[in-house]
């Protein structure tokens, strides 16, 4: 599906999809709308729930250790043991009844249990307080779930990640998203806004979502005011099918011109043990694709992919590409993973991710092996 047969005017469209967003969030507030989540849903849920309390205080977290061989070009290959994309987190979340509407409330911490740093690999790395914190919080948020659907405000992980996002190996150095497989960053398919105020509904077969910056510019937000997000989601029009659109926008980048990032998605499970997922994006804010090796570039990145389970694995392969603007600069990358369930609750997964640069930026290649406890 290229773009070229998708959009003719991109900025027409761009128009054209904020309109139509708008006459859902009408349409949506016509109705009684069901609350599907603190903020927008993920396939890839990062916690499992245990209640500790009879109050509906409910305290969660997950435990993740990997290992990473990661070769570039020529250079030796170099060995590492962490959690740099702070997929361990530890949370808790409460939901209390006001009568016509209830209090939702949630934060959640991510850390790295192998090296303590949950950012960055050593302390020279660091530039301030904020690099190396050893416990760096992921979301936290209060809002109000009604009968129109759920308005908060805080930091949440936003609908262009949540909305489309298929790989199972988020967080780890496996991730897509680390190699060009997918954007990345806080306007990409990593984006955790800060300082936001987010609504979220379901009707039917209809999900939305909306998200919205409101820091001004020497806060410590990595979002500003006016920055948006917005997705929408169509599932179960036909059994084990689902599609959207997803929309990011950085209002002061192109000096405040602003730039976005569009996303298509769509999964199908064929069989009850196979499924297939395809995204494809439209990269105008060029640092959301810096850390899959091809520093400030923009383009269009599409991805393709297959989930199978057999018995207690669940096998992923994905394959993706870059047609980046830049000349030179377009790539590839492939990936292939088994997650084997041990219990209801721990993961082994193993597996590669390569990604060939067409130019003269190095090749990267990935082995992993990693283990997670949700509890």
């Amino acid at each position: 599906m290229s773009k070229y047969v998708i959009i003719d005017n991109y900025n027409k469209t761009g128009e054209i999809m904020n309109k139509l967003f708008t006459a859902v969030a009408f349409m949506a507030a016509s109705s009684t709308l069901a609350f599907a989540g603190g903020h927008s849903g993920s396939n890839n849920s990062s916690s499992a729930s245990a209640a500790h309390s009879g109050n509906g205080v409910h305290f969660f977290g997950r435990l993740y250790v990997g290992y990473e061989n990661r070769a570039s070009a020529s250079a030796n290959s170099v060995d590492s043991i962490r959690d740099n994309g702070g997929k361990s987190r530890l949370g808790i979340k409460f939901k209390e009844n006001l009568g016509a509407m209830s209090l939702i409330g949630h934060a959640e911490w991510k850390f790295d249990i192998a090296d303590g740093t949950s950012t960055r690999d050593s302390s020279t790395a660091c530039t301030n307080a904020r690099d190396c914190r050893t416990i760096n919080l992921h979301v936290g948020n209060l809002g109000f779930l009604t009968g129109l659907g759920y308005v908060g405000i805080g930091s949440f992980e936003s609908p262009y990640k949540t909305m489309g996002q298929y790989d199972s190996n988020m967080d780890t150095g496996l991730a897509l998203n680390a190699h060009g497989g997918t954007s990345n960053g806080s306007f990409g398919i990593a984006g955790t806004w800060e300082s936001s105020i987010s609504y979220h509904a379901a009707m039917g077969p209809l999900e939305i979502a909306y998200m919205r910056g409101m820091a001004e510019a020497d806060t410590d937000a990595n979002v500003s005011k006016s920055d948006y997000a917005f997705g929408l989601k169509i599932k179960h029009m036909m059994p084990g099918l689902e599609f959207g659109y997803a929309r990011t926008h950085d209002k002061s980048a192109n000096s405040n011109a602003g730039l976005s990032n569009d996303k298509f998605f769509a999964s199908y499970k064929a069989m009850p043990n196979l499924g297939v997922f395809y995204t494809a994006e439209e990269v105008e804010i060029a640092t959301t694709v810096t850390n899959a090796g091809t520093a400030q570039a923009a383009g269009d990145i599409t991805t393709m992919g297959i989930h199978y389970t057999m018995g207690n694995n669940m096998i992923q392969f994905a394959a993706a590409s870059g047609n980046m603007d830049a000349a030179t600069t377009d790539y590839d990358v492939i990936s292939i993973s088994n997650q084997m369930n041990l219990s209801k609750s721990t993961d082994l997964t193993f597996g590669v991710t390569r990604k060939g640069n067409e130019g003269t930026d190095a090749s990267v290649r990935t082995y992993g092996l990693g283990l997670t406890h949700k509890f």
